[in-house]
């Protein structure tokens, strides 16, 4: 069983409170965990992620009930998330959720795997893509039991049913199904293909080309995928070939569950989504998902990987992020405390996605402790980046100022966790000193790098606070 979301992957991000109209571009962090605007982690394993009348929508279910519930959350710019709650409870597993428009009923359509691993293929609908929706139907697919499944609707409006078979033997096939035109039932089967051990089937489009791609059937094990192609929906469709990935063999420690064509007026950022059940916690690969934007070779998708790189919607460009933009690489740092080899001067230091996870700065305990940055002369800033490691800060404040002496706050919160990005722009100030000045620990994390574990215990952080980087900015 596996997620499917949209195309960049991630981690969890606790970003910036400004509007598109402010900046247009938005910076996803991989590596760390998204939260909504409470400040709790996104849940939505095994979802989508879709756009509906300029709003994006990201559903999917939570481990913690056993997948017996699917929520949604809205974001403007795919960083600021906001939870709507429950939107479809059911009393048995289901997962692998789509969510796409009928323009001609007007109904939100659910698709989704429903009752377990062998599964029968579930409908539901809404009047509204926040619902709550409605149980309409459970049926087999083939007259037997299904795996994985995504839902592709294809420029005419038609939708497909991806998914895996049963019918032969556990994940035996894979295939593509025309839906009916209200997508509420199956029409008829117009592709097969008898090759075993493949799930996360998936489709998309790009200069005509239909990209039709599975990965390796690994249980909760990230793992490569592979593509065919093909210039009709219906086939003939290429060999597979496996997507390429240089430097990794399992797509970052993650599996690629959709791709989705972000269009702007300029481009279109074809974005990879991918989750992550196991972390790679010696690489620093933390976070429930990645995203990445995917590159192409002529017609050949390539996926490198990136720790932050920016987007900005309304073109439809990417770029990567510039770490000369951070005015407080190389600077000097003082702190309240620091625990040797982690020493304050480590969150300015150069690291990259490969080795960031053992450069950080570890405070001495207690709950009130600091971190300075002296940018060396007066510089307009408006932005700063602080990345945490396992020990955040629960309530702090972003401080500016001239003197070291008289701070004025830019920023403060007390919804901070533990592996997430803070991420905040504020409106142009001329400072010389900028530190992170904390007050309350955050809830320690548990079992974030195995399995579906991912909660988090309500005991504090066993020691003071830890931070990667501390970076500040001119936007």
């Amino acid at each position: 069983m596996r997620t499917r979301v949209l195309i960049f992957a991630i981690s969890f991000l606790m970003a910036g409170r400004f509007s598109l109209a402010q900046s247009a571009w938005h910076t996803i962090h991989n590596d760390f965990y998204w939260v909504d605007q409470n400040g709790e982690r996104i849940m939505t394993r095994s979802g989508c992620l879709t756009k509906f009348d300029g709003l994006y929508y990201w559903y999917g279910g939570s481990q913690a009930n056993r997948f017996r519930e699917q929520y949604c959350y809205t974001s403007p710019d795919l960083v600021h998330w906001t939870n709507h709650g429950a939107v479809l409870r059911h009393d048995v597993e289901a997962n692998r959720i789509d969510v796409v428009y009928n323009p001609n009923t007007k109904q939100y359509v659910m698709v989704m795997k429903y009752d377990g691993n062998g599964a029968h293929l579930g409908i539901a609908a809404a009047e509204k893509p926040d619902g709550p929706f409605t149980f309409k139907s459970q049926t087999l697919v083939d007259n037997a039991l299904m795996g994985d499944s995504s839902v592709y609707i294809n420029d005419d409006g038609k939708a497909y049913l991806c998914y895996v078979s049963w019918a032969v033997g556990t994940n035996a096939q894979h295939g593509i199904y025309l839906m009916s035109p209200d997508y509420l039932s199956l029409d008829k089967r117009i592709y097969l293909w008898d090759i075993r051990s493949r799930e996360a089937p998936h489709i998309f489009k790009r200069n005509g080309i239909y990209y039709y791609g599975t990965s390796r059937t690994a249980g909760i094990e990230s793992s490569g995928t592979n593509y065919y192609t093909a210039g009709n929906i219906a086939g003939s469709w290429s060999p597979p070939v496996p997507l390429s990935t240089p430097g990794s063999t399992n797509s970052w420690d993650s599996q690629v569950d959709m791709i989705i064509p972000l269009k702007g007026t300029d481009e279109t950022t074809y974005f990879y989504f991918g989750d992550r059940w196991i972390k790679n916690t010696q690489q620093g690969r933390n976070g429930d998902y990645i995203f990445l934007p995917m590159e192409f070779d002529g017609d050949k998708p390539i996926l490198n990987y990136y720790h932050d790189w920016d987007i900005n919607l309304a073109a439809g460009t990417w770029r990567k992020f510039d770490p000369s933009r951070n005015l407080a690489a190389g600077k000097a740092v003082t702190a309240s405390s620091e625990t040797e080899p982690n020493v304050a001067k480590n969150v300015t230091a150069s690291k990259t996605y490969k080795d960031y996870v053992n450069t950080y700065w570890q405070s001495g305990d207690g709950n009130t402790q600091w971190i300075m940055v002296d940018l060396e002369k007066p510089t307009e800033i408006n932005r700063v980046i602080l990345k945490w490691n396992t020990n955040a800060a629960r309530t702090f404040k972003i401080q500016t100022s001239s003197d070291a002496s008289n701070w004025t706050d830019v920023f403060s919160t007390n919804l901070g966790s533990s592996y997430t990005v803070t991420d905040e722009t504020f409106k142009t100030t001329t400072a010389r000193y900028v530190r992170m000045y904390a007050t309350e620990l955050a809830p320690a994390p548990r079992g974030m790098g195995f399995g579906r574990r991912g909660m988090t215990s309500t005991a504090p952080a066993p020691t003071g606070y830890s931070l990667f980087d501390f970076m500040v900015l001119r936007d």
